[in-house]
């Protein structure tokens, strides 16, 4: 104890040194032995809710009365829901436009014709003056049936895709200084369909049915300011039509950033001779856009019964 104490003595930073080492040593021994602890009380409980989990997914559940009905009541619950989800959507019907639907079969192309050329006569007088451009042709997208009547089978869908296309057309010439430079529509849908529709098929056991229809499908090109553009995507996703934008490309007209040394515009003096206010700069410039759209119109008709969707059979108690 006395050479132990004349070490100390003799080597006093020394002594400072190992003292210090030791108090760490201890401490990081603590740490490490706790965390040794947590990981096997983790570890261990982990194995534990991994058992449990391989067993429960090998087991069935047992086939009782009660647990029967839990289950028809949870699909009933699901049915209900969907039910009232899809008469909620059903006020998104696309409406026959003019009332063409209503008119006598052989005279619906006859009457087509007439409203779609006199909407086409619209849309172009409010592109005149509010200053928007419209493609060279630019017939709503239904340029075959300028000069020839469509089908009378045909008439159907052509009414509730000129409704859609109108409200559209419409939208894009009242934008002030918007170049259009396509209008398009797909071609190929639901032209087959007869005006009479014919009765769907039960659908398979667990195979689930699709309570809609693709009314009409557009692509639409065109250039405007930013505030056109927000506006027109606003209108969009609050339009009286359930439409959904499949694909949206956007480019700028300018592929330079705005100056960073740009000084932004002088607010002119108030008449009264307040303090002028300074209104923000243009961050990200003031350059056009080049829009390129797909929008897809659906609807979802009122089938009564036939809208509810098959759902996996009622297993039976044993």
């Amino acid at each position: 104890m006395n050479k132990i104490t004349k070490w100390f003595a003799g080597n006093k930073l020394a002594a400072s040194l190992l003292a210090p080492l030791i108090l760490g040593t201890l401490i990081l021994g603590f740490l490490a032995y706790q965390a040794w602890d947590d990981y096997g009380t983790a570890s261990a409980d982990y194995t534990s809710k991994a058992s449990q989990l391989v067993k429960l997914s090998q087991t069935k559940p047992f086939p009782s009365q009660d647990n029967l009905s839990k289950l028809e009541a949870t699909i009933n619950t699901e049915q209900s829901s969907l039910d009232a989800l899809i008469k909620d959507l059903q006020k998104y019907q696309v409406p026959s436009f003019a009332d063409i639907g209503k008119a006598k079969l052989q005279d619906r192309p006859q009457r087509f014709q007439d409203a779609l050329r006199i909407e086409v006569t619209r849309i172009k007088s409010l592109a005149a003056s509010a200053g928007a451009t419209l493609p060279p042709g630019f017939y709503l997208g239904l340029d075959e049936y300028e000069n020839r009547l469509p089908s009378q089978e045909d008439v159907r869908i052509l009414s509730k895709q000129l409704t859609i296309l109108s409200w559209l057309g419409e939208l894009l010439a009242t934008h002030k200084d918007l170049i259009l430079s396509e209008f398009s529509r797909s071609t190929s849908e639901m032209l087959a369909k007869k005006d009479s529709p014919k009765k769907t098929p039960p659908a398979l056991p667990g195979k689930v049915s699709t309570p809609y229809e693709n009314a009409c499908s557009m692509k639409l090109s065109f250039r405007c300011n930013q505030g056109s553009f927000r506006e027109i995507v606003n209108a969009v996703s609050t339009a009286p039509y359930f439409l959904i934008i499949d694909q949206l490309l956007i480019r700028n007209t300018s592929s330079e950033p705005p100056r960073r040394d740009t000084q932004p515009p002088t607010a002119a003096s108030p008449l009264d001779g307040s303090t002028p206010i300074q209104r923000l700069p243009i961050i990200v410039g003031r350059e056009l856009l080049d829009i390129s759209l797909n929008l897809r119109g659906l609807e979802f008709p009122d089938q009564g019964s036939s809208t509810s969707t098959n759902l996996q059979p009622k297993p039976e108690a044993r």
